[in-house]
């Protein structure tokens, strides 16, 4: 439960500290949605309650439903800082956060691993 804890809490937080969890170079609102996927792959949804799944579900069903090319305009750090659509992302995990019972701390900085690639 912890991961899907500290992506939550990523998130519920303003666009400033989001940004500040990821390096410069990082598409910071790609990159929460990606964090976000492999979460819920890992995640063992028999251990929550109804509402619980409820509440993840209204986040990743908002987020699949401004998804694709179409919406590419909401997945740049722009859209992360400007846009109601991440405000909307925002409450949404915050509404998570309440039903698991945990708090909105801001998580550590450096949430995805970068790899700078490897000697050929």
């Amino acid at each position: 439960m912890n991961k899907i804890k500290l992506i939550v809490q990523s998130f519920a937080q303003p666009c400033e500290v989001q940004r500040s969890l990821f390096p410069n170079f990082a598409n910071v609102a790609d990159e929460l949605a990606v964090e976000w996927e492999m979460v819920l792959e890992e995640l063992d949804d028999t251990l929550l309650t109804d509402k619980q799944k409820q509440a993840i579900k209204a986040l990743d069903d908002y987020m699949l439903s401004i998804s694709g090319p179409a919406n590419i305009q909401y997945w740049n750090n722009e859209a992360l800082c400007q846009s109601k659509e991440w405000d909307t992302m925002r409450n949404l995990a915050e509404d998570i956060l309440c039903v698991m019972g945990w708090g909105n701390d801001t998580p550590p900085k450096n949430l995805a691993i970068y790899v700078k690639g490897t000697p050929g």
